[in-house]
């Protein structure tokens, strides 16, 4: 009677490991080469026009848009390296953090139509990208990524186990209990 549980359990496992092997989100965009999914388009959440684009300022804004007094500006960076991705005017970054819940972009708004500079995203950190649609920015003029001037990333996470490492151990700790149990026979 035993060895038919196991063997249940052992069933149960593998079909479980199959499961999450092709587990992934409904809808992703990918890298236009197609090897790299980045996740769905980030939440706009607002946008302003600020003066500066001072550190502290921008802080601020963004302080209070959220409404919270514990978001830290964790990365700024203006060499960036923007992916384009297969739907058209979006591209996606790799952060510099690890999942930041929100990044800020700043466009250079000289020449344009508009002159709002400053927009903020909550980021959906599926796969650790930010993605933007630059058309959806109401700027008719910015149809290519080269109007960026910095992107600001906020409250990035600590690191978190892949589900293929979590897997791995787990499959690891079902064999040293299966040999256990082998053993004690």
């Amino acid at each position: 009677m035993e060895e038919k549980t196991m063997r249940t359990t052992l069933k149960a496992f593998m079909i479980s490991i199959f499961l999450c092997l092709f587990a992934s989100s409904a809808w992703s965009l990918a890298i236009l080469d197609g090897t790299v999914e980045v996740g769905e388009v980030d939440t706009l959440l607002a946008s302003i026009s600020l003066p500066k684009s001072a550190d502290k300022m921008e802080l601020n804004w963004v302080k209070s848009v959220l409404g919270r007094d514990d978001i830290t500006l964790d990365a700024k960076y203006d060499d960036m390296s923007w992916h384009p991705t297969d739907q058209a005017h979006t591209y996606a970054i790799d952060f510099a953090t690890y999942n930041p819940e929100y990044f800020l972009i700043k466009i250079g708004t000289g020449g344009l139509s508009a002159s709002t500079s400053h927009f903020l995203y909550l980021n959906t950190p599926e796969l650790g990208w930010g993605v933007v649609d630059l058309a959806n920015l109401g700027i008719a003029e910015i149809i290519g990524i080269g109007r960026v001037s910095h992107i600001d990333e906020f409250n990035g996470g600590a690191p978190v186990p892949e589900p293929a490492t979590l897997l791995l151990l787990g499959s690891g700790l079902l064999g040293l209990a299966g040999f256990r149990h082998k053993v004690r026979k």
